[in-house]
């Protein structure tokens, strides 16, 4: 046996596995899509020979379950989804294995397993998979103390999946705990946190949504600034385009809420922030969703021209984006065009 518990042939069936895993991660990392598939299936080969090695061997749990975690990630590469059966079957295992060993390896497990339901949510839209992931995040929580670093991690993960269920109509009380949850993730979140716009971005939708299931008008106040931070200080322009497009939609709900078109005037430049973010993202369809955005603002604050100068802005991205036949791009034409007849 090795120090780490397995005998030589098993590490060594793991150690490679673990390393074509390595190249299919460096392929992905390059957008080289069919060569990190093809080394993420022979990755997955050995990690699976590995697994039932170490199985019929009476290896560590632990050792076992770092296995199946990186089984899991071989999987999740080579479909393409990190939602697959085989995924969710690796760490469905990998939990099993060290429920009654290893708090903090079986912490990570739960939290991939949750993850991955998650994503599977986002390919079948079965609620089901978000009941599941939230679930499983509780189930992890409750495993790590107060001051416990990944503590904010579970928090922000189980918002996303909260905030997920209250887009999908889980009411009032969905979107409130969802707001908790993420505000917590955010107390604990520091200044310099790679991920500290993306959690300010959950936070304001989720104070957005509260509001729309009939939550308080200060929801919109605290969103609309906590939007603007996080489109500020966002270190991806991906992030930064929907911080800008979501602060937009406040700012539109505010405008109707009170009547004070400075709200709309706030709006438009939003949606502006939102096209230059979103060009520089290289995403041309956020872009052109926030150009069609921004006509619609202007048609009501500065008159058909300069709508119809986004208008365009926006079918030409949507042309470029091959995306042309799309309900939001038929949209932008047939304000386009009846702009354009008039102007």
């Amino acid at each position: 046996m090795t120090n780490g518990g397995t005998s030589p042939s098993d590490a060594a069936v793991l150690a490679r596995g673990r390393r074509l895993l390595a190249l299919a991660g460096d392929a992905r990392g390059r957008d080289s899509a069919e060569e990190a598939r093809t080394l993420a299936l022979r990755a997955a080969a050995d990690l699976e020979r590995g697994v039932r090695l170490t199985g019929d061997a009476g290896t560590p749990s632990a050792v076992r379950c770092r296995a199946l975690l990186d089984l899991a990630e071989a999987r999740a590469v080579a479909a393409a989804d990190s939602g697959a059966t085989g995924v969710l079957e690796a760490l469905h295992e990998a939990v099993e294995d060290v429920r009654d060993v290893s708090p903090d390896l079986r912490v990570l497990a739960l939290r991939r397993l949750a993850e991955a339901h998650g994503a599977r949510y986002r390919y079948t839209a079965d609620p089901a998979e978000l009941d599941a992931a939230d679930r499983v995040f509780a189930q992890a929580q409750g495993l790590v103390q107060r001051d416990d670093p990944v503590r904010a991690e579970l928090l922000a993960g189980r918002g996303e999946v909260l905030l997920a269920r209250a887009d999908s109509g889980g009411g009032l009380e969905v979107a409130a705990e969802a707001v908790r949850e993420l505000r917590a993730a955010l107390a604990l979140t520091a200044g310099g946190e790679l991920r500290l716009a993306e959690r300010q971005l959950l936070f304001g939708r989720a104070l957005h949504r509260h509001h729309t299931a009939g939550g308080a008008a200060t929801d919109l106040h605290e969103a609309e600034w906590i939007l603007a931070r996080a489109a500020r200080g966002a270190r991806a322009d991906r992030t930064a385009a929907l911080a800008w497009m979501e602060r937009g939609e406040v700012l539109l709900t505010l405008a109707g809420a009170t009547g004070a078109p400075e709200w709309l005037d706030l709006a438009a430049e939003s949606y502006h922030h939102g096209v230059r973010s979103a060009l520089r993202a290289g995403e041309p369809l956020l872009a052109a969703q926030a150009h069609h955005q921004r006509g619609a603002v202007l048609e009501r604050t500065a008159g058909p021209v300069r709508a119809l100068t986004s208008y365009r802005a926006a079918w030409e991205l949507w042309q470029r984006a091959g995306a042309a036949q799309g309900p939001q791009a038929r949209s932008t034409f047939e304000r386009m065009t009846a702009l354009g007849a008039t102007t």
